[in-house]
């Protein structure tokens, strides 16, 4: 048997993970990330050490204290710096040890890099240049069947 499994070289290709912009991470995906950083745990690295190992000042993590979800929040303040990707999300929250989160959030990250590398494709093949044309040609990606 072919190494990889018999379904291997059936799935879709997914982009390189630090290819794929932090911009691509679903409300879904960013939901459960708070649910494990947001909390304040000696045991495990919070969201404040993956402020820090995002190249964050003091200052800056203090005022996303002050927000209701500072991990949706620094998300969103992050992914405007260079060098944000998933792929380095991914990396950093290795570095800090947080293989659970790894592990939980693997297979839906790996569906988001699928939905995105479709919706690049689709727009690539339809010339989009607009937001609003983005919009209108990610309601046509087609839905993938597991």
């Amino acid at each position: 048997m072919a190494e990889g499994g018999p379904d291997a070289g059936s799935a879709p290709p997914t982009p390189s993970m630090s290819s794929l912009p932090l911009a691509a991470l679903n409300v879904r995906v960013r939901r459960r990330l708070s649910l494990f950083l947001n909390l304040r745990a000696h045991v495990a690295a919070d969201w404040t050490a993956l402020a820090e190992e995002m190249g964050f000042e003091y200052l800056e993590i203090r005022r996303l204290e002050t927000h209701a979800d500072p991990t949706g929040s620094l998300l969103d303040d992050w992914q405007g710096r260079p060098g944000a990707s998933v792929g380095r999300l991914l990396e950093l929250l290795g570095k800090l040890g947080r293989d659970d989160l790894l592990m939980e959030l693997g297979p839906s990250i790996g569906a988001v890099g699928w939905w995105w590398s479709s919706l690049m494709i689709t727009c690539k093949a339809r010339n989009v240049t607009s937001r609003l044309s983005l919009h209108s040609a990610s309601l046509q990606v087609p839905i993938r069947s597991d």
